[in-house]
């Protein structure tokens, strides 16, 4: 029986990918924030798609994180 302990990274270390899935998931909520916020005072035809895709791709801000980690953290 194979000891999984071993095979996964020690607590309370970031590699460098780990930084670069921070550094995107911050920034696509910061403009998703200003999809959202363009979203009140946008054109009169782009309101709704605005206020939707940056709603959207906020949210999706928090799930790259969990995505990136289901992937490289696989046994």
């Amino acid at each position: 029986m194979s000891n999984i302990a071993t095979t996964k990274r020690t607590r309370n270390s970031a590699s460098f990918a780990d930084v670069i899935v921070f550094i995107f998931s911050l920034a696509l909520f910061v403009f998703g924030l200003y999809l959202f916020g363009a979203g009140f005072y946008g054109a009169t035809g782009t309101q709704f798609w605005l206020f939707w895709a940056g709603l959207l791709s906020a949210c999706f801000a928090f799930i790259v994180p969990m995505i990136y980690h289901w992937v490289s953290d696989r046994p």
